[in-house]
């Protein structure tokens, strides 16, 4: 088994990917705020909102990790609140 040092560098890697995906998700989320906003588009969208959710319990659930779905869930639901709060601002 690994010794604590090496997990907790394991993890800040991880860390340093999952920041680099967020940013990334956030320049697309620009994007799609302009397109709603030059064809008047509502920000928050229910039905895509639920798609999502569905689609990333559904990616848990075959993992076979369903163990950690509701906090993946929390963390997504906190993604997609984040991502209307900006595109709001924008």
């Amino acid at each position: 088994m690994d010794n604590l040092d090496n997990l907790r560098k394991k993890i800040d890697a991880l860390d340093d990917n999952i920041v680099k995906l967020l940013l990334e998700r956030f320049e697309v989320i620009k994007d799609v705020a302009e397109y709603k906003k030059e064809r008047g588009l509502e920000i928050f969208q229910q039905a895509r909102e639920a798609e999502v959710l569905k689609k990333i319990a559904d990616i848990t659930e075959k993992s076979g990790n369903q163990d950690y779905k509701k906090y993946i869930l929390c963390i997504y639901k906190t993604i997609l609140e984040t991502s209307k709060i900006s595109q709001s601002k924008l």
